[in-house]
C-alpha cells in the first residue's frame, strides 16, 4: 500500500492474562468454562429444581429465528447469546486486556480491543515494527531537515504541489524547531502517505455514490443524518428517508472495514511513538512557532505561550508544547479533504469546545481518523456532537494522561462508535463526564464504543433531568443510551430494513465512581446490540430507572459486572438488575463486597418474553430490597397464544456467600435457601415455558 509495503513486527500487543476462578473468593474453585467447581455445582443443583442443567441457560437460536435474524449481527453478540455462561469468562478478561493497553498508553492496542468485536481482525504490529520504515528515513543523517523532507515526500505521494517560496519558509522555521517537536512532526508526516493509501483504500467503493448522493460535503451530510437520527425517539430513532436510509446501507455494504481499520491502527502505532518522543520535552526551554497550511489541512506547531485556535479550519497536525490552550476544533475530520487530523498537547489546563452543531471535534473520526492525546493538565471537553471519541464511518479517539478533567457532549462522544469506532481513554484523575445519549461507551450499527478510565473517584452522568430525549417507556426520563450501551435500528414494524446493534464498553479501574442515567444504560443493549459496564474497584453508585444496570430488549444484550467493593443500586421503574426482556439476556455478576439493591419489578434475575435474566452475587453480606413481582428469580411469557406459549424464558437469581437481608413480604427467598417460581399469570399457567429459580447459599466445595 502506498509506498511501502509494511513488514508486521514480532512485538505482540499485549493482553492481560486472566485467570478467573468461578468463585471469586476461591481462584481454585472452579471456572464456568467447564461448568465445575463449587460455584458451578451450587447452580446445577438450584437448576435441576426445574429439571435444567447450566447448558439450558441459553436461547434456542433456531426459535429467534423465527421473529428475524438481522443484518450486520456481529460474532461476538451470537457467541454470548448461544452460551451465556462464557460472560463471567470473557468480560474480565477483555476488561483487563483494555487495562494493559490504556495502561501503557498504546493507542493501538485500544483501537484493537474495540474494532475486535466487530468482526475484524486488523492486528498491525503483531508481527515486526510497523514503523520500521519511517524511524529508518528517520535516521538517515544525510537529510537535513526531515520535516520539510517528510513534507515533500507527502506532496510528491498525493500530486500536490510545494512552491521554492514555500519550501524557503519551512527550513527556516524548521531551524527553530527543538529536535523532538521535529522529529515527532516528520515521522507523522512520513507515515502519512501510507496511512492515506489505506484510508483512500477503504473509501473507495464508496467515493462516486458519496460525490451524487451528498447535497454538501459527506461529513457534514453524515453528521446530518446522525442527528435527525437523535432528534427522534424510540425505536423510531432512526426510521429516516428512503434515501437516507439507502445511502447508509451502500455504505455499511461496500465501504472496505478492514483497510479503514488498518489505517487507523498504524496511525494508532505512529501517534504512540510521537508522544514517547514528546513526553520528556519541556516546552518553557524554548519558544517556537510554525503554522504552514496544506490542502490536507493545517499544520501548527507551537511552544509554551497559551494559544488560541479556530474551529470550522480542517487541521493535519497540531502539536502544542505548553500553556493554557483554547481549542475550539482539532484533531477531528471537518470535511473528506482533511481525512486525518491529530492533536498532541503536552502541558497546561487547556480548553477544548465546540458549540456546533455539525462540526466533529476532539478525538472524532467521520469518513477518517481524528486523535487527541493529551498528557497532563486540568482539562476541559465540551461538544455536540461526534467529540472525545467518536467514530462515523471512522476512527476517532481521545486520550488523556492525567488531570482531574471535566467532560460534556450532547450526543455521540466519550467512546462512541456509529459505523465505526470512537475511544476515549483518561488514565487518572477524578473526572466527570457528561452527556445526554449515546456516549460513554456506545455502540451502534457495525460500531464499537470504548470508554476506559483507569484511576480516580469519578462521575458518569447521562443527564436526565432536562429531558430533551424522551424515552418512549417514560417521557419523564431521557432515553440515554449510555454508560456501556448496544443499539440497533428496530424496523420489524415499519420498513423491514433493520440493522443489527454493536458494541458499547464502559471500563472503570480504580475509584469510588457514581453512574446516573435515565432509561436505557448501565450496561444495557436494544435489537441485537450488547452493552458492557464493568467496574473493577471501589464503592461504587448506579442509579437508573428503565433497562438499566445489566438489561436488554428486544434481542440484545445488557452486561454489568462489579468485581469489587460495597455498591448501592438504584432502580424505580421496570428491567433492571440482571433482566432480560424478548429473546434479550441481562446478566448482572456482583463479585465481592456488601452490596444493597433497590430494585424494581423485573429484576434481580428477571426474564420477560421469551428472555432471560441472570443476577449472581458471588459474596458479601447484602441486602435485597425489591419492590415488584417477577423478582429475585422469576420469569414471565405475558402474552398467550402464540409460539412463545413454547419458548423458555428464565430467571435466575444466586447470591453464594454472606449473610444477607431480604425483605418480609418474599419470604421464600432467605439465607442458605433454594426456591423456584411459577409466572404470575396463574389463569393460565404455563408450568414447562416460564421458569424461575433462586438460590442462596454459602458455596462450599462437596
Amino acid at each position: 500500500m502506498g509506498s511501502r509495503i509494511h513488514r508486521w513486527g514480532t512485538r505482540l500487543l499485549l493482553l492481560a492474562a486472566f485467570a478467573l476462578g468461578f468463585c471469586a473468593s476461591d481462584a481454585s474453585a472452579g471456572r464456568f468454562d467447564d461448568l465445575t467447581g463449587p460455584c458451578a455445582s451450587t447452580v446445577r443443583r438450584a437448576l435441576a429444581q426445574k429439571n435444567l442443567t447450566p447448558e439450558d441457560v441459553a436461547f434456542d437460536l433456531h426459535d429467534r429465528a423465527f421473529f428475524g435474524g438481522d443484518l450486520h449481527r456481529l460474532a461476538f453478540f451470537d457467541a454470548l447469546t448461544a452460551n451465556p455462561w462464557k460472560i463471567p469468562e470473557y468480560v474480565p478478561t477483555i476488561r483487563e486486556g483494555v487495562f494493559a493497553a490504556a495502561e501503557s498508553g498504546n493507542i493501538a492496542g485500544l483501537i484493537q480491543q474495540a474494532q475486535a468485536r466487530l468482526n475484524l481482525s486488523v492486528r498491525v504490529g503483531l508481527i515486526g515494527d510497523p514503523l520500521e520504515d519511517y524511524t529508518q528515513l528517520l535516521a538517515n543523517e544525510a537529510v537535513e531537515n526531515h520535516f520539510v523532507a517528510a513534507l515533500k515526500r507527502l506532496y510528491a505521494e498525493r500530486k500536490l504541489p510545494l512552491s521554492p517560496s514555500e519550501e524557503e519558509y519551512l527550513t527556516l522555521k524548521c531551524a527553530e524547531l527543538p529536535e523532538p517537536v521535529a522529529r515527532a512532526a516528520a515521522l507523522y508526516l512520513y507515515a502519512l502517505p501510507d496511512i492515506l493509501a489505506y484510508h483512500d483504500a477503504a473509501m473507495a467503493p464508496v467515493k462516486t455514490k458519496l460525490q451524487t448522493s451528498c447535497e454538501k460535503d459527506p461529513v457534514a451530510a453524515i453528521v446530518s443524518y446522525m442527528l435527525e437520527e437523535n432528534g427522534l425517539s424510540g425505536p423510531e430513532r432512526i426510521a429516516h428517508s428512503t434515501k437516507s436510509d439507502e445511502l447508509a446501507e451502500y455504505l455499511m455494504a461496500n465501504l472496505d472495514w478492514g483497510y479503514l481499520h488498518t489505517g487507523a491502527m498504524v496511525l494508532g502505532h505512529v501517534v504512540n511513538r510521537m508522544r514517547d518522543e514528546l513526553k520528556d520535552f519541556a516546552a518553557e526551554e524554548s519558544g517556537f512557532s510554525l503554522t504552514f497550511d496544506t490542502p490536507l489541512g493545517m499544520i501548527v506547531l507551537s511552544g509554551s505561550e497559551s494559544d488560541s485556535y479556530g474551529g470550522a479550519m480542517p487541521y493535519l497536525l497540531i502539536i502544542e508544547a505548553g500553556g493554557n490552550d483554547y481549542y475550539l476544533g482539532g484533531a477531528a475530520n471537518v470535511n473528506t479533504t482533511n481525512p486525518c487530523s491529530v492533536l498532541i498537547d503536552l502541558e497546561g489546563n487547556d480548553t477544548y469546545e465546540c458549540a456546533t452543531d455539525d462540526i466533529p471535534s476532539f478525538g472524532a473520526g467521520v469518513f477518517g481518523y481524528g486523535m487527541l492525546v493529551d498528557l497532563a493538565g486540568d482539562d476541559l471537553y465540551h461538544a455536540q456532537h461526534v467529540s472525545q471519541g467518536g467514530g462515523l464511518f471512522g476512527v476517532g479517539l481521545l486520550l488523556d494522561e492525567s488531570g482531574k478533567d471535566n467532560y460534556s457532549v450532547v450526543t455521540d462522544g466519550q467512546g462512541a462508535g456509529t459505523f465505526g469506532t470512537g475511544i476515549l481513554a483518561d488514565l487518572s484523575g477524578d473526572d466527570i463526564y457528561g452527556c445526554y445519549r449515546s456516549a460513554q461507551g456506545y455502540g451502534f450499527t457495525l460500531g464499537a464504543g470504548l470508554l476506559v478510565d483507569m484511576a480516580g473517584n469519578d462521575q458518569y452522568i447521562a443527564n436526565d433531568t432536562d429531558i430533551k430525549y424522551p424515552s418512549a417507556q417514560s417521557a419523564e426520563h431521557n432515553s440515554s443510551l449510555a454508560q456501556g450501551f448496544g443499539f440497533g435500528a428496530r424496523r420489524d414494524f415499519t420498513t423491514g430494513h433493520s440493522w443489527a446493534g454493536g458494541v458499547g464498553m464502559l471500563f472503570d479501574a480504580l475509584g469510588n465512581d457514581s453512574y446516573s442515567c435515565g432509561v436505557f444504560g448501565q450496561g444495557a443493549g436494544y435489537w441485537y446490540g450488547t452493552g458492557i459496564l464493568s467496574d473493577a474497584a471501589g464503592d461504587d453508585e448506579y442509579s437508573g430507572h428503565w433497562y438499566v444496570q445489566a438489561s436488554a430488549a428486544h434481542f440484545a444484550i445488557g452486561i454489568l459486572d462489579d468485581a469489587s467493593g460495597d455498591d448501592n443500586y438504584f432502580a424505580d421503574m421496570n428491567m433492571a438488575i440482571g433482566a432480560g426482556h424478548d429473546f434479550s439476556l441481562g446478566f448482572l455478576l456482583e463479585r465481592a463486597g456488601n452490596d444493597t439493591y433497590n430494585a424494581p419489578n423485573l429484576s434481580l434475575g428477571g426474564g420477560n418474553a421469551s428472555g432471560i435474566g441472570i443476577f449472581w452475587d458471588f459474596a458479601g453480606d447484602d441486602t435485597y430490597a425489591p419492590t415488584g413481582a417477577t423478582t429475585l428469580g422469576r420469569g414471565n411469557n405475558g402474552r398467550r397464544g402464540g409460539l412463545r406459549d413454547h419458548m423458555r424464558v428464565l430467571g435466575l437469581f444466586i447470591d453464594t456467600g454472606g449473610a444477607d437481608t431480604y425483605p418480609a413480604e418474599y419470604d421464600f427467598a432467605g439465607n442458605n435457601r433454594m426456591w423456584t417460581q411459577p409466572g404470575t399469570n396463574t389463569d393460565d399457567p404455563l408450568p414447562l415455558v416460564e421458569l424461575g429459580v433462586g438460590v442462596d447459599g454459602e458455596v462450599t466445595p462437596e
